[in-house]
């Protein structure tokens, strides 16, 4: 009786072995581009994804405005946050990227170039997804030898980051709110 259990367990085992199955019904969906454009700074690539709907991402290259766009539904996969770009724009020595994501409200992101600004705003969008911790950027200002750049976090506050570049003191400023 023995022997024929431990075939019963190697067939049942060989089966299971040669079986696929999605981790979630959003890692099995896809995405199909619908449209691309200039924006402020560069480019704005639109596409529809299934299970999030319409996603734009903005990016200095229609490679990165793409890529920027494929991430924001990532996020979405991986936490159900749901992100959409809503505009890019200028800002003191760079550029600022507005998003809109389920949960946390309107999220501004500030870079040097487009795809510096469209990163850190995923970059806080992230954080939230993460760590709860909603957070938008406020303003970016010259300061002595650099760039300010302020956020304004729930529970904490303003929070400032300095740095040479505005990617810089962007990134900073994200950093001190993640401590924080």
């Amino acid at each position: 009786m023995t022997r024929v259990w431990r075939l019963v367990l190697a067939a049942v085992l060989t089966t299971l072995a040669f079986l696929t199955v999605p981790a979630s019904p959003a890692a099995a969906a896809g995405c199909s581009t619908r449209n691309s454009d200039g924006a402020t700074g560069g480019y704005s690539v639109l596409l529809y994804c299934s299970g999030a709907g319409f996603i734009t991402g903005y990016g200095s290259t229609l490679t990165t405005a793409n890529q920027e766009a494929l991430l924001l539904y990532q996020l979405y996969t991986v936490s159900g946050v749901d992100c959409d770009g809503r505009s890019a724009d200028t800002t003191t020595g760079g550029y600022s990227v507005l998003l809109y994501c389920s949960g946390a409200g309107f999220i501004t992101g500030y870079g040097s170039s487009l795809s510096d600004a469209a990163f850190e705003a995923r970059a806080l969008a992230t954080l939230y997804a993460d760590q709860g911790r909603d957070c938008d950027g406020r303003s970016v200002s010259r300061s002595s030898g650099g760039y300010d750049v302020l956020l304004y976090c729930s529970g904490l506050g303003f929070v400032h980051g300095v740095g040479s570049t505005v990617t810089g003191a962007a990134a900073n400023a994200r950093l001190a709110a993640t401590l924080g």
